[in-house]
């Protein structure tokens, strides 16, 4: 039933892409990417608010789904006016993510893009593993040259019946002088948490970069 309300709000104009989170069995979360087409803050709220509604409603006449829109979070996938990235390599790979223990425990993020293999590594803290990945991931991924990003915030959704664990990341992501954006990223792991993290990481800066996991 997830699979075919998403598509409900995938059909829904501006909509990029959307993710329906589940806990125990209850609907906790919509996620949605969108393209909001205004800059200016009173417009962008007014047509944020008008997508929440127009998901609400959707889901409800589809579906019979009856959701308080609070639980519906529109994550705006803006192209902005900001230099772009010069053109690369499109693609960038996850070559290996992994935790080393000796001598110390760390994470180590490799990462391929064209010809080029850009390494990361971070102390491994086993009550916060996803933001010891992530450090990792950003180290490499700051060699890259692409701009630079920052964590906000990491959250891990254990399994259910309707998904594995989830990560979601959310980034601060900036290129050149421009003006930092937020971007956030779903990963879903099939065992390897630390994997899972590092593709959230690429599913967040898809968004702008245009590079994509494998």
């Amino acid at each position: 039933m997830s699979v075919d309300a998403e598509k409900t709000i995938l059909a829904l104009p501006e909509v990029e892409a959307c993710r329906i989170i589940y806990h125990e069995g209850e609907l906790e979360q919509i996620y949605v990417s969108a393209n909001i087409p205004t800059q200016q803050p009173a417009e962008r709220l007014q047509h944020i608010k008008s997508l929440v509604r127009s998901v609400v409603g959707a889901l409800a006449l589809e579906h019979g789904w009856e959701i308080d829109y609070r639980k519906v979070k529109v994550v705006d996938s803006l192209e902005t006016d900001e230099p772009r990235p010069r053109e690369r390599e499109p693609r960038v790979r996850i070559i290996a993510a992994y935790v080393r223990y000796f001598p110390e425990p760390q994470v180590r993020v490799e990462l391929n893009l064209g010809s080029s293999t850009y390494s990361g590594e971070a102390p491994f803290d086993d009550a916060h593993p996803s933001e010891s990945t992530i450090a990792a991931f950003l180290r490499a991924f700051h060699q890259m040259g692409l701009g630079q990003a920052n964590l906000i915030f990491a959250y891990e959704i254990p399994s259910g019946l309707s998904h594995r664990t989830l990560v979601i990341v959310k980034l601060q992501y900036r290129y050149d002088d421009g003006e930092g954006i937020e971007l956030l990223g779903i990963g879903e792991s099939q065992q390897d948490l630390i994997l899972c993290t590092v593709r959230a990481c690429l599913d967040a800066l898809n968004r702008k970069i245009g590079l994509h996991s494998p």
